[in-house]
């Protein structure tokens, strides 16, 4: 089990059903098998994973990673991205992340409190 977290370009999803509404719609995407590429990230999601990136290497190239899975860093429907954090590091990634974000004008959704945080450009 993990501590997961979406994030997403200032244009996405603003309100919880909205993002299940994406969710939803990325899980039919994977299920039916449609592989159609989707658009690169937008500028500020670059800018968000790159310095996650940077911050955080995979577990394939540093062990101590927080990760509890290597992200993949590819553009979701929607143009955002997930990631999964192990739990003992949750707390320090969840700041961490929520830093960067508002830095980088990104949205996060973290479905275990069931919330959206919006950067303050949005708010």
């Amino acid at each position: 089990m993990s501590f997961d977290l979406r994030a997403f370009p200032p244009s996405g999803p603003r309100t919880v059903p909205e993002v299940l509404q994406v969710l939803d719609a990325e899980e039919q995407r994977l299920i039916t098998g449609t592989d159609d590429a989707l658009p690169p990230f937008d500028r500020e999601m670059t800018q968000f994973v790159d310095e996650i990136r940077r911050r955080w290497p995979s577990l394939e190239d540093h062990p101590e990673s927080p990760w509890s899975v290597s992200p993949d860093w590819k553009p979701m429907t929607g143009g955002g991205t997930g990631f999964a954090i192990v739990w003992s590091r949750a707390d320090e990634m969840y700041t961490a992340v929520l830093e960067i974000a508002a830095r980088t004008n990104v949205i996060i959704y973290d479905p275990q409190a069931g919330e959206v945080i919006l950067p303050p450009g949005l708010n």
